[in-house]
């Protein structure tokens, strides 16, 4: 026999061998058709795994998080053997679960996969969901016996090399071989599944993008056939419907329709800002300067080309090199200057930054400093650049060329906690005034590549826990995913849409004050390395603007619309009473405009709300004998004639950021 313990603490005796279904099975009927998986000592498993004697066990139905991505994980393995009954001589490589639903890439040189297949695809993936076939485990050595993996291999032609190539990399590593086996189909797969297709009723495939195989550009060029799954048919309903709500919300296109910003070929993956999308950017340069005023921050500017020695120093050459621009000099032959010399040596090679962080320790470096100057608080509306490839790129979310709002704070250790509850505190602050109230906090540990001693990393890890930990912040550990020189906490905010961006950053570094020589005199007058922590709220301000725009629908609140008011007079006899009106606004204070175009009202009219502009004030000939406007609101439909005066007092609120109402998302 053996004893596992519940969640509730509770234990339980079951017969040797016996599953986590078993033990389901034990509490009732109704749990055992309820449940998806287990996990079993913090691992999610199939439910007809074997249970170890002294395990601790969780059943687990729909209600859990991870049971939706079990469902999915079973879902990608569904599309796959239905994509393989359309497209007999595709091969797979690799489906894994993703944000919102899963993927799966498939090489398909001779039959291209396009969206206008999917009903045909998803014929057959009803088909084996309807048949209800059970998902099977097999963990097999690989060897020319093996009936599991000799199907393995046959399923798509029995020459892919991708899968070969999986393989031979995980017997190399000595790892166990495990297949998931349902009817004929059969895949390499760590698991867990749910335990039979007839789950699989509620899968819808979405889009398809290309991919590179190890996402190598010199490798193999596959189709990324993407879907998503869910419980019941409702919940895919809602999911489905966000899609098309996000299409209509796309940065990209109210870019274009709102003039904000548009890319050229001529600098791919470098935005061009119109005036009204420069305006926008300043907005939020603004507002985050009048933050950082009252937080005692001093604004550093540093150069965009520095030393490539700096950042061999700073580390970021050997773990960021692939994403680095660099400088190359060209000269003209002496003798022929026609011709030109490239990549020609220079005694001091330079690199364009990709980050700002070695500057502000190179400011810092300039003078002496004291215990009594810290918390120091250096900030940078920095200009850096990174390599992207182009498959990668994607409006302003992923550029080449991006504005942190970057900030270095240097300080004692025992001045950690206290920033970085400030900085908790800030952030919330910031997002909450865009309306992102729904933010989660991640703690990435040291990763693979990383500089640094044990110690250190041990360290500064710590720090960051008992800061959590001290504030009661809940937070969830990102194993491995940490910046190269420390430790961090990320903020994931969710948008309208239910979607989520990784965008404030904490980073704390013991690593680099001490590799750039960096010391401050302490309160026992000897000479000490300061602690510096990384931190960006925005992130990137370029893709902050985007996931806003697509928050809004591009229909921003008062205070962070480029154009505020547009003056639209019904006629030239008019023009002069607009201008009159809009030059009382802009004495005001507020974002206005005059359309003085030799156009119709009503057309006037139409263009301002397609620009989604949140006001407009119609003049005419009652308006002007009055000395009135007539408001029309955005968001709140006619709003009548009314003095300038009363029109100023009722858009007081919307004006400050931390006084505005929400407005309406609506697309």
């Amino acid at each position: 026999m053996i004893h596992v313990r519940l969640p509730d603490g509770s234990s339980r005796e079951l017969s040797d061998g016996a599953s986590a279904k078993d033990l389901a099975l034990s509490i009732g009927p109704g749990l055992a058709k309820a449940a998806v998986a287990a996990k079993v000592n913090d691992a999610i498993v199939d439910l007809a795994r074997p249970l170890p004697d002294g395990a601790e066990v969780a059943l687990l139905t729909k209600r859990d998080p991870e049971a939706l991505e079990v469902l999915r994980h079973s879902a990608a393995h569904l599309m796959a053997d239905a994509i393989l009954r359309v497209y007999p001589k595709a091969q797979l490589t690799i489906g894994p679960v993703v944000e919102g639903g899963f993927y799966y890439d498939i090489y398909s040189p001779d039959e291209k996969i396009s969206p206008d297949d999917f009903a045909k695809i998803e014929g057959e993936m009803q088909k084996i969901a309807k048949a209800g076939v059970a998902f099977e485990r097999h963990e097999v050595g690989g060897g020319a016996g093996d009936e599991v993996y000799a199907r393995y291999k046959a399923i798509d032609g029995g020459n892919n090399k991708f899968k070969q190539e999986i393989v031979d990399g995980l017997k190399a590593q000595g790892a166990t071989l495990s297949f998931y086996k349902h009817g004929d189909f059969v895949d390499l797969c760590r698991g867990p599944h749910v335990p039979d297709t007839g789950w699989l009723k509620h899968v819808k495939l979405t889009h398809i993008s290309g991919a590179y195989w190890r996402g190598d550009a010199d490798r193999e060029q596959l189709i990324r056939v993407y879907g998503t799954a869910f419980f019941s048919k409702e919940d895919l309903k809602e999911h489905l419907d966000l899609i098309e709500e996000a299409k209509k919300r796309d940065h990209r296109v109210l870019g274009e329709q709102l003039d904000l910003f548009t890319f050229n070929e001529e600098a791919p993956g470098f935005p061009f800002f119109a005036p009204r999308g420069t305006m926008l950017f300043n907005l939020l340069v603004d507002y985050m300067r009048s933050l950082l005023r009252r937080r005692g921050y001093k604004e550093v500017k540093t150069p965009l080309i520095l030393s490539e020695e700096l950042w061999h120093t700073s580390g970021h050459y050997d773990n960021y090199l692939e994403n680095m621009f660099f400088t190359k000099l060209k000269l003209r032959d002496e003798k022929e200057p026609s011709h030109i010399h490239d990549n020609v040596e220079e005694e001091r090679p330079m690199a364009v930054k990709p980050m700002n962080c070695p500057g502000h320790l190179m400011v810092y470096r300039t003078r002496h400093h004291s215990h009594n100057e810290f918390p120091l608080r250096f900030a940078e509306m920095g200009l850096v650049h990174r390599r992207e490839m182009s498959g990668v790129r994607h409006g302003l979310f992923r550029v080449q060329a991006f504005t942190q709002d970057d900030a270095h704070h240097f300080c004692t250790p025992d001045q950690i906690e206290g920033e970085i509850g400030m900085l908790i505190d800030f952030f919330k602050e910031v997002y909450g005034a865009f309306d992102l109230d729904d933010v989660r906090i991640e703690l990435s540990t040291r990763p693979e590549k990383s500089i640094g001693s044990d110690e250190m990393w041990e360290k500064a890890e710590s720090a960051l826990e008992n800061a959590l930990d001290h504030k009661g912040i809940e937070y969830v550990v990102n194993a491995g995913d940490g910046a190269f020189y420390g430790p961090k906490i990320d903020f994931h905010i969710r948008d309208v849409l239910k979607r989520s961006w990784q965008c404030g950053t904490i980073q704390l570094d013991f690593s680099m004050p001490e590799r750039f020589g960096l010391t401050y005199i302490g309160a026992d007058g000897n000479k000490h390395t300061p602690v510096m922590l990384h931190r960006a709220c925005y992130g990137s301000l370029e893709r902050f603007m985007g996931i806003i725009i697509e928050n809004y629908a591009g229909k921003f609140p008062l205070w962070l619309a480029p154009e505020q008011i547009q003056v639209l007079p019904i006629s030239e006899k008019f023009f002069d009473y607009a201008k009159e009106v809009t030059a009382k606004l802009l004495d005001a204070g507020l974002r206005a405009e005059a359309n003085l175009k030799d156009d119709r009202v009503g057309y006037k009219i139409r263009q301002a709300s397609l620009q989604k502009i949140p006001y407009q004030i119609v003049v005419g000939e009652k308006e002007q004998e009055n000395g009135t406007i007539n408001v029309r609101s955005r968001d709140k439909g006619e709003l009548g004639e009314m003095s300038l005066e009363a029109f100023l007092n009722s858009v007081s609120e919307e004006r400050d950021p931390k006084r505005a109402a929400a407005p309406s998302q609506a697309a």
